[in-house]
């Protein structure tokens, strides 16, 4: 999955305290700046302000981190990128980094093809997995004719990056095309 800044980035991390507080109070900043110093005695509206944004921000960080959750057959990787990838003119080719409870950490596409095919390298499929530390992968793709039976190249490359995968430790899990309302596993149709 895409990273989300925010609980675990700190996008705003180098900006400057005044330049936050023009973000979050963009009508009073420089009052709200000095109530939340102590530097100033507030009438109680702007101190139950700052009070109230003080408490969400405490909930905030306390709160468990939302993980998404673990990709246990085909049918899941097809319901999460049917939309995305089923109506494309040309193949795409994406890689779906995977934690050690299966559950997305990162998708990357890696490749966008002709009509009727994409080139795939593993060192595209695996450079980012060995980066971000993935546990294993998931590849996943569509053929723009709607039919998601397997070409020869498709089960060729499945091959050679499975293969790779055993090399660098990083497990292939499945390879899934999207079809249009349709899919076809690897894994599930017995070619694994």
């Amino acid at each position: 999955m895409r990273k989300i800044p925010g609980r675990n980035d700190r996008p705003l991390e180098t900006s400057e305290e005044a330049d936050l507080f023009r973000v979050a109070f963009p009508e009073d900043w420089e009052r709200m700046r000095s109530v939340a110093r102590g530097e100033e005695t507030a009438d109680a509206a702007r101190k139950a302000r700052w009070e109230a944004t003080v408490e969400i921000v405490r909930r905030a960080l306390s709160a468990p981190p939302s993980l998404p959750e673990p990709f246990r057959s085909a049918a899941d990787v097809f319901d999460r990128y049917r939309y995305l990838l089923a109506d494309l003119p040309v193949e795409a080719f994406i890689v779906l980094l995977l934690d050690v409870k299966n559950r997305p950490m990162q998708d990357i596409r890696v490749s966008t093809g002709i009509l009727n095919g994409s080139l795939i390298h593993p060192r595209e499929v695996f450079a980012p997995a060995v980066r971000e530390r993935a546990a294993s992968i998931l590849l996943v793709h569509n053929h723009p004719s709607g039919d998601p039976a397997p070409s020869p190249e498709d089960r060729e490359v499945t091959k050679r990056l499975r293969s790779a995968g055993g090399i660098v430790g990083i497990a292939v899990l499945d390879h899934v095309i999207i079809g249009d309302g349709s899919f076809y596993s690897f894994r599930e149709e017995a070619d694994w």
